[in-house]
């Protein structure tokens, strides 16, 4: 299972700040390391956008992701308001873009899961779970996620806004390593339900996000273990079962030959 950390802003892009000092591009990336490594040991396949204080395009997010075959894209941010009363968590998931609507289904599931855990973990106010589309009659982009990370990956895709830095009482909150590692804890305990993994590492149960159970193919990773040797597989899914090319066992020390006049293929132990 492949997850893609998404810390936004960054590099040139730090104005997003809190009336006493708090730095949305820094309190996210650390939001997405504690994420990282609590993702990590518990047998998740991590890659993040950015790891430092570094720009990043919006197009490149959605590239790393898109090039890494992700199974999940989640962005982090924290939010702000004219109002700085304005108070919340809130959760955007993928509707229609790049692909259609083809994961708009998975993503509103993991969304749904993911707002009820981080309003229960932090016990702030419920903004909800949600979509915005592009409404301008005249672009070309009508009627598409309105977010462009969301819009152009190709996987489930969810913008997670932790609180807003705005109101004085969640900044105090955001400043803290504690509250942030409580965040990261929700996010994974979002995670471990949406996407339990088996013994081998791999997702247990795709049918609790829709996932690879409606006959679509879908592409994920898993944990395989041959003659005591495990290793990260690439494959898809489809109907609840896991299908891998069959040259995934030369990993394993195995020679894979294709005899093109029998029409057969030939497996030995080198």
């Amino acid at each position: 299972m492949k997850i893609v950390i998404d810390p936004g802003h960054g590099g040139q892009d730090r104005s997003n700040r809190g009336p006493t000092g708090y730095i949305e591009a820094d309190g996210v990336l650390d939001i997405g390391i504690k994420l990282r490594e609590l993702l990590t040991k518990e047998g998740y396949i991590v890659k993040m956008t950015r790891e430092t204080d570094t720009t990043v395009s919006l197009s490149e997010r959605s590239r790393i992701a898109n090039d890494w075959q992700g199974n999940l894209f989640i962005s982090l941010h924290t939010n702000a308001a004219a109002n700085p009363s304005a108070n919340g968590i809130e959760t955007f998931h993928s509707y229609n873009g790049i692909d259609g609507d083809r994961y708009r289904k998975e993503a509103k599931g993991v969304a749904e899961i993911l707002q009820k855990r981080l309003v229960a973990e932090t016990g702030l106010r419920d903004r909800g779970v949600k979509t915005r589309l592009v409404t301008a009659a005249g672009s070309s982009l009508y009627g598409r996620d309105y977010y462009a990370v969301i819009r152009a990956t190709r996987m489930p895709s969810l913008i997670v806004e932790m609180g807003f830095h705005s109101n004085p009482e969640e900044e105090a909150l955001l400043k803290t390593n504690s509250f942030r590692q409580k965040l990261a804890e929700g996010i994974l305990k979002a995670i471990k339900e949406a996407y339990p993994l088996n013994s081998n590492g791999g997702n247990a149960n795709n049918d609790n996000v829709g996932s690879g159970s409606d006959g679509k193919l879908t592409s994920t990773s898993m944990r395989v273990t041959v003659d005591g040797t495990g290793a990260v597989v690439e494959g898809f899914m489809l109907d609840g079962r896991f299908y891998v090319p069959i040259r995934f066992l030369e990993v394993y020390n195995y020679n894979v030959n294709y005899n093109g006049t029998t029409k057969s293929i030939i497996i030995n132990k080198k």
